[in-house]
This record gives structure tokens, sequence and C-alpha cells, in this order.
């Protein structure tokens, strides 16, 4: 938002809500961490209001939630996406910064590391190899998996702008939306400073590239 379009965190008052309507939808349940930067205006919404409730309501004017609030999800006519054409703004954003935000992280403890230090590359490449195979099933079978009857296109059109793999794994794939991370936490007040990749990640981890399967052993085949 600060860099595409001009709004700064600080020039938002901020409303966390007491519970999450679209979270029973996906199993999962929103968190905040105890982070709180300077200049930053954070308040609690009312009590037994959720966020779908405070959109409704008119209590916010706007919602960043990973899950869809009840009121959308149920056509609510007050409620509707910021940007009506999302997967346009959103492509439209990748083609012009190459940055695809990063969802999850795998951490695995530095004492079992320096125990075992051929698991960081066996753990990359299992993951890999099941991504592979969840690649090769949107290929051949997801059309009746899901039953969406364009899903075959999509996946086209997405390997058109993002490219076969387009949940690239390992350091120097991911760079340069790391570098727009550490730049952004830093920007925000999340850090004191920005931090580099190398501070971040383990030594290990830093060459792992893509299509460097691994053997039960550790070694490289």
């Amino acid at each position: 938002m600060q860099h595409e379009y001009g709004v700064r965190p600080d020039e938002i008052e901020w409303v966390v809500s007491a519970k999450d309507s679209g979270a029973a939808a996906t199993g999962s349940v929103s968190k905040f961490e105890d982070v709180l930067p300077e200049g930053i205006s954070i308040k609690n919404g009312p009590k037994g209001k959720d966020e779908s409730d405070l959109l409704v309501d008119g209590d916010v004017d706007a919602l960043f939630d990973p899950n869809e609030p009840r009121a959308f999800q149920q056509g609510h006519p007050k409620v509707a996406r910021l940007f009506p054409d999302s997967r346009t703004t959103e492509r439209t954003y990748y083609a012009k910064t190459g940055i695809f935000p990063i969802m999850h992280t795998v951490a695995v403890r530095n004492d079992v590391v320096r125990q075992h230090p051929w698991l960081t590359k066996a753990v990359f490449d299992a993951y890999s190899q099941a991504k592979q195979l969840a690649y090769d099933a949107i290929k051949t079978s997801a059309f009746y998996m899901t039953s969406l009857p364009w899903i075959a296109q999509e996946a086209e059109s997405t390997r058109e702008l993002m490219g076969d793999n387009y949940w690239p794994y390992g350091i120097e794939a991911n760079h340069k939306t790391l570098e727009a991370i550490l730049q952004y936490a830093h920007e925000h007040g999340l850090a004191k400073r920005k931090l580099t990749i190398e501070e971040l990640f383990h030594p290990a981890t830093l060459e792992l590239n893509e299509g460097q399967p691994t053997s039960r052993n550790g070694l490289q085949k």
C-alpha cells in the first residue's frame, strides 16, 4: 500500500477485531504478534464484534485478513473487494515488480542442523519434490478434483506469466521478494534496522536450488 499507492501505516487507524468470522471456513484463526511499531495507532474493536460486523456497522472502512469475512461470503451489499478485479491487479503487480509474496517458511532448530548437517538439503528437496507432485496433479487431475470449469486455463495463464515453477523454492529464486520483505519490515518499524538475508537463514540453505535431489544418506545424487 505504501510503495504502490502512497498510503503509509502511520496514516491509518488500525482496529483489531475480537473475533474472525472467516476462520471457521478455512480452519485457521488470525493471531496478532505483540509487536507494535512506534507512531502506529492500534486499538481493539468493540467486544463481541467480529471483523464482518465492524465492516457492516461502519466501525472500519477496510479490512486486512487472509479469510473472506462472513458479510462478503453472504453477498452483503455494503461489503466488496477494495480492488474489484483483484486478479488483474495482482497480475499487474507481479509483472511490474517480479515479487510474489511469500506465504510460509520452514524452520529447523540450529542444534538439529549441527547434529545432522545433511538435513537442510534433504528437507528442501523433500518439499521441492512434493511440490512437483502437486504441479503434476494440477496438470492431470485438477479439473475433476475441483470441478471448476476453467481450472486448466487458469493454470496455463499462471505458467505463461510466472513460468512453470510459479512457487519457486530457495534463496536465489526468491531474492527480490525477500529483500522487499526486509525493506518493508524496517520501513514499517517492525525491525530497528534493515536485516540481511544472510542474517536470517542458515549458511547451509543459502545455495540450495531446486533440481538437485538428495539421497537418504545426505549425499547429492
